[in-house]
């Protein structure tokens, strides 16, 4: 005691220092696929000239399940280092189907193809966080500081004009302030006045798992369609030969991973979460969990198999009534994996002689989920919307027989302003994020951790 009582004051002050902020960085990283991306280093390593500074981390775990190391995002609160007793609930988004990871327009079939498209198009696991912005939106609803909703719309603006500074808004995408008013004033606060108060969500860690184009689903034949992934790491990467020519055509492949037990490695990655991870004694066993198009179809599917796992449901374009998917001509072209998941996929051969387990569709399906429950109307606990233009009945007419079933016809969402048009697409997703976060808040906040 003696020898540490004769050190130097600033040194002693420097080791409680490093202790107390260095932890920061003792987990978590950022991503290893895309170092020189202006966007990732805006959000994941952000520098003292920045306005609004976000704690983003990538981490990763082996999935003993799908035999591969997985990544996945943690967005931590503001103020997670600065109250190190306290605990929050914790949020699961779902991504949607990849279409660029199939080859459908890009040819995928190489270890250095597969990455360089990853953090082009920056899809799968990376898509809440990148398109949606939902660390952005986030941050913004969960200030204490806002008094109104004329206060969030200004900080949305603001915040998202820094991101435009670091490459975080496409060639294509709405201004700032467009931004910001088509998630407040035409989505989250639409028919009241700019000056009403708000109050801001609880806060919450968010969680952004990979769920590869497996559907949130354990395939039905048990079975891996790909040889045994040689190369492991978490950059979806891949060995030549590994990737699966699933069609007569050259050029449409699927990568490795698509297919395997994408239901049990989701349960796998919460129990990790919860038991392993350095985040484990900071998690509230309050848990929500939400999605879009795929990734809304996992999220309602898993909250109904295990209710008793999570408080609060979110769905946007979710694919709610998967009996609807029959067309094996068109699953075959635009959505192989879901053939194989839900059936039995021929590749090389014509979609005819390719199979659906009706049974296993029904087992999975949200809407019999659904029926089996005996709700006739909303839960509170569910929340789900869709737009008017998604351009897929598949999405549409599932979401009506939902509505249909809960007696009630009040979410389609209008063509609004700057959300998209509506459309399957991020901008409209978006524009919802606000809606979706308090959704989750009001849930999270009403109910007592379950005894588990």
């Amino acid at each position: 005691m003696d020898g540490i009582h004769r050190k130097p004051f600033w040194i002693v002050l420097f080791l409680f220092l490093l202790i107390l902020t260095g932890s920061l960085r003792t987990y978590g990283a950022p991503s290893p696929c895309c170092p020189d991306d202006l966007e990732f280093s805006y959000l994941l390593s952000p520098t003292s000239s920045q306005r609004y500074h976000y704690l983003i981390r990538f981490e990763t775990f082996f999935s003993t399940l799908l035999e591969k190391e997985k990544g996945f995002f943690v967005i931590l609160p503001e103020d997670y280092f600065q109250n190190p007793n306290t605990q929050y609930p914790i949020l699961f988004l779902l991504h949607g189907y990849n279409f660029h990871r199939t080859g459908r327009w890009t040819k995928i079939h190489s270890p250095e193809k597969a990455r360089r498209l990853l953090c082009r198009e920056k899809e799968e696991e990376y898509h809440w966080l990148f398109h949606e912005d939902i660390a952005v939106i986030a941050y913004a609803m969960m200030d204490s500081k806002h008094r109104s909703y004329r206060d969030l719309e200004q900080s949305l603006e603001l915040r998202f004009r820094e991101l435009s500074q670091y490459k975080g808004l496409s060639k294509g995408d709405y201004a700032p302030k467009e931004i910001a008013q088509s998630i407040v004033s035409h989505n989250l606060h639409p028919n009241g006045s700019s000056n009403d108060p708000f109050r801001p969500v609880q806060k919450m860690v968010i969680v952004l798992p990979d769920g590869d184009n497996g559907f949130y689903t354990d395939e039905n034949e048990g079975k891996r369609l790909f040889p045994e992934t040689r190369n492991r790491n978490a950059c979806d990467d891949f060995n030549p030969g590994e990737a699966l020519n699933y069609s007569l055509f050259p050029f449409l492949y699927m990568k490795p991973g698509a297919i395997g037990k994408h239901e049990s490695y989701f349960l796998e990655l919460l129990r990790y979460l919860e038991s392993q991870s350095p985040y484990r004694k900071r998690l509230l066993r309050k848990r929500g969990m939400g999605g879009f198009s795929m990734g809304g179809f996992g999220a309602v599917k898993l909250g109904l198999k295990y209710p008793h796992l999570f408080h609060s449901v979110s769905s946007q374009s979710g694919l709610l009534d998967i009996e609807l998917l029959q067309d094996k001509w068109m699953l075959k072209t635009v959505l192989p994996e879901f053939l194989e998941v839900f059936g039995h996929l021929e590749p090389h051969h014509l979609p005819p002689s390719s199979s659906l387990d009706l049974r296993h569709i029904q087992a999975n399906n949200p809407l019999a989920l659904l029926k089996q429950r005996g709700i006739n109307q909303l839960p509170s606990w569910l929340y789900f919307d869709y737009g008017s233009k998604e351009g897929f009945k598949g999405i549409t007419e599932g979401n009506m027989n939902v509505e249909k079933l809960m007696r009630e016809r009040s979410h389609q969402v209008p063509v609004q302003p700057f959300n998209g048009k509506s459309e399957h697409n991020y901008q409209f997703w978006r524009s919802r994020t606000g809606n979706i976060l308090q959704h989750h808040s009001n849930i999270l906040q009403s109910v007592r951790p379950p005894s588990e």
